[in-house]
């Protein structure tokens, strides 16, 4: 009996030991390709190939090469928009949208009670193939505003259904608005207003929204469940519509109607959520000054462009099909084109909680990686650092200020750490393709032993300066580490 045992625990061992060379076999075979693609990216130097062909975006051309729509595909920036006429619509509302009924309809309802002429405004629509009730609720939707609804009979991924907005949209200012978000009455005349007298100004809410529970859906876990009895209990009204709620359900269960989005009441379901933004706020003022990174505030959930400048900017790349940095790189490219970004507080937006796949994870991750494709500088690359929670936005903001100061004030002394300061970047984003945070990073990069010395010989002449406190801290921990 023991002898037969012992034989099933070899035996089990050696299948699990034949797992694992399996599995790091395969991440083998994922760095290199990762790397090559790397090394093919520093040789352009973030430019694009003949057929605009990046390596890491093949995957998702080919799912969009299947999609069938009813719009006319953007061959370029400028056609089939320019020449569109406004009328009298001054705003239009882009808002995008994949299976988020009953929440969307929230959202329409919401801008019904705008204090801007509801005349001159237009809403755009654009259901992404949505498998919900969406089209059967909305198509025959009849607000006091203009109300356009396009529907796509496959999904053509979160850059190009903006850009079908952009596409049939009227006026002079765009409004971004998710599905899922609730506005205050002055939303869309606040937005309007900030365009008067700037052509290049972006202007993002985002950085002050709240969560809100609209609904209650199938999949909230016991912790929300009670958040929500717990934010009822302040109006009776809507406690009691939640008592009423029978569980398990198999559906989303409204919690709010139109008449708490005309009454306001719905924000006794509001509450502080998103300590991200939250820090950006605190710590910048609202033309983000000394942040490194203001085009961040291009998050399309809640933002405004004038049209004009966004078509000169090209509107959103379609290579980004998936999840995640479609609008930031939008953003990047405004911003290196001399966009001004502002947040403010006066188009607060309220964000209809709702359950998230996932898959979200992985697929921000691969549009990180195009993105650092794309735009192949330490602006984009340091972000990794975040991403990896290696820091956070602060101290990164900090390393990348730095660093560039440390160039700026040394044009020609500290090329060769400049060189290696990218590789270990480009590394870090490698190892999050993989699912690999920062484990013996320089070993990852390919640092000899002459290379580690050199690196260590920058550090301690970069220390003796004593204004880079940031920048040697977080390389001084990757040296150690390793």
């Amino acid at each position: 009996m023991f002898g037969r045992h012992l034989d099933e625990q070899v035996k089990t061992s050696v299948n699990s030991i034949v797992k694992s060379l399996e599995s790091l076999e395969k991440l083998s075979q994922d760095m290199k390709t990762m790397i090559s693609h790397f090394n093919w990216s520093r040789n352009i130097k973030s430019k694009k190939t003949k057929n605009n062909d990046f390596p890491w975006s093949k995957s998702i051309k080919r799912e969009r090469e299947k999609i069938n729509t009813d719009h006319v595909p953007l061959d370029n920036a400028s056609k089939g928009i320019a020449k569109i006429p406004n009328g009298d619509i001054e705003v239009s509302i882009i808002i995008p949208s994949q299976n988020k009924y009953p929440l969307n309809l929230f959202t329409l309802y919401s801008l019904e009670y705008q204090t801007f002429d509801p005349a001159k405004m237009e809403v755009i629509l654009i259901d992404d193939a949505s498998t919900d009730e969406t089209e059967g609720q909305l198509k025959t939707y009849q607000p006091p505003y203009h109300f356009k609804y396009i529907r796509n009979t496959e999904r053509v991924g979160r850059a190009r259904v903006r850009n079908v907005g952009i596409q049939a949209a009227r006026g002079s200012v765009l409004i971004f608005l998710d599905a899922e978000m609730l506005t205050e009455p002055n939303f869309v005349e606040n937005h309007y207003k900030n365009h008067q007298n700037q052509n290049n100004l972006i202007l993002s809410g985002a950085m002050y929204l709240r969560a809100l529970y609209s609904c209650i859906f199938p999949t909230f876990s016991e912790q929300q469940i009670k958040k929500v009895a717990d934010l009822t209990k302040q109006n009776q009204e809507l406690y009691s519509r939640y008592k009423q709620c029978k569980f398990p359900l198999d559906r989303p269960y409204p919690l709010i109607d139109k008449r708490e989005i005309a009454q306001k009441s719905f924000k006794n379901l509001s509450f502080n959520a998103y300590p991200w933004y939250q820090q950006i706020v605190r710590n910048f003022n609202q033309d983000l000054e000394g942040f490194a990174f203001p085009w961040m505030a291009f998050l399309t959930g809640n933002m405004s462009i004038r049209r004009e400048l966004i078509i000169q900017a090209g509107l959103f790349d379609e290579e980004f099909y998936h999840y995640g940095y479609e609008d930031w790189e939008l953003g990047y490219r405004l911003y290196q084109m001399g966009a001004q970004y502002k947040i403010s507080n006066e188009i607060v937006t309220y964000h209809q909680e709702h359950p998230v796949q996932e898959r979200k994870w992985k697929e921000a991750v691969g549009n990180f990686g195009l993105f650092s494709i794309k735009h192949h500088d330490v602006d984009v690359l340091i972000l990794g650092l975040e991403l990896a929670r290696m820091t956070d936005l602060l101290t990164m903001n900090h390393i990348l200020k730095e660093y560039k100061l440390l160039l700026q004030s040394n044009p020609t002394h500290f090329q060769s750490f400049s060189e290696r300061f990218i590789c270990i970047l480009e590394t870090i984003i490698l190892l999050l393709e993989v699912d690999i945070r920062h484990f013996n990073l320089l070993g990852a990069a390919g640092f000899n032993a002459k290379a580690r010395n050199d690196l260590k010989n920058d550090m301690k002449q970069i220390n003796k300066l004593k204004k880079y406190p940031n920048l040697t801290e977080f390389l001084d921990k990757i040296i150690n580490e390793n």
